[in-house]
């Protein structure tokens, strides 16, 4: 188990690039992780650390739509870049969301986020392939 409190919590948001993160959605999300305990499974963060990439790109057979934040300090392009490259299928986007950090789904410009998703999954079916 690994310990975390509410710092580490807001940390998530300011460990990039302080300022990209919206304020109040990290206090709200601190609110809701905080009623869960003080410690969580390490599992999920040492798969992060040694076994990167978790998923086989090359096993990936769904259209992917890979989202990284601008000042993302934990997702480097060149990795992506790799990953992307490797997925089979050709209705695949990369995108790279300008002011954001790593947590794109909390940042300020969140709206970005939602508009890449929301364009992504509404996409026409190509006639041609």
């Amino acid at each position: 188990m690994r310990k975390r409190d509410r710092d580490m919590i807001r940390s998530i948001a300011t460990r990039d690039r302080p300022g990209t993160s919206d304020p109040a959605v990290i206090e709200a999300l601190a609110d809701v992780e905080m009623q869960f305990g003080d410690q969580i499974p390490t599992g999920t963060y040492l798969d992060m650390i040694a076994n990167l990439p978790v998923v086989h790109p090359e096993k990936v057979l769904a259209p992917v739509l890979l989202v990284r934040g601008e000042y993302d300090g934990i997702a480097a392009v060149p990795d992506l870049e790799e990953f992307f490259n490797k997925l089979p299928n050709g209705d695949r986007q990369f995108i790279i969301l300008p002011g954001t950090a790593h947590s794109v789904a909390l940042a300020t410009n969140r709206e970005l986020f939602w508009h890449v998703t929301r364009a992504f999954l509404t996409m026409p079916t190509p006639i041609v392939t």
